[in-house]
């Protein structure tokens, strides 16, 4: 447990550390997953009810979409699976088709320009372990870099902290 706080203050110390230096814009076309692009992430996370996970996956960005020609959205398709260390051991995997929306569509001040490097997603699709039906991932990843981000998300029996690179 020791283990995971320290690694949760890292990642915190990295974060404030990225917005305290003014961060330029990684947003290409007011988007950070672009169509093309195959994303992977990896965390470790805590269950709902109590316990210890970790979790993965890989996407592959498919295309891009605009609403009211500002606000783009970029859609695809995720793999994502899930180990669940509680009161059991539950394996989920899931597919799911994804929205992202990234931040800097809105075009804030330049005071507020960190906040250009957020990515925030949703998924919806089909769990078939450790049960068939129907599962959703919500997300929100802080890009470091061109290629790399700190990546939170919920969904297939647990929340994960972790990382997520850009291919």
């Amino acid at each position: 447990m020791k283990k995971i706080a320290v690694l949760m203050a890292l990642l915190c110390v990295v974060s404030v550390s990225a917005f305290a230096a003014g961060s330029a814009s990684f947003a290409k076309d007011g988007v950070l997953i672009t169509p093309g692009s195959l994303n992977a992430n990896a965390g470790v996370g805590f269950g709902y009810w109590y316990g210890f996970g970790v979790g993965g996956g890989a996407e592959y960005a498919i295309g891009k979409f605009t609403i009211a020609e500002k606000l783009p959205f970029v859609y695809g398709a995720a793999a994502r699976v899930g180990l669940y260390l509680g009161s059991s051991i539950q394996l989920s995997v899931g597919a799911m088709g994804t929205l992202h929306f990234s931040w800097a569509a809105l075009g804030l001040p330049d005071n507020m320009s960190w906040i250009n490097n957020i990515d925030s997603y949703i998924g919806l699709g089909l769990q078939v372990l450790p049960s068939v039906g129907f599962n959703s991932i919500a997300g929100t990843s802080y890009f470091l870099a061109k290629n790399l981000a700190i990546n939170v998300e919920s969904g297939l029996s647990s929340t994960y902290l972790g990382v997520l690179y850009k291919f």
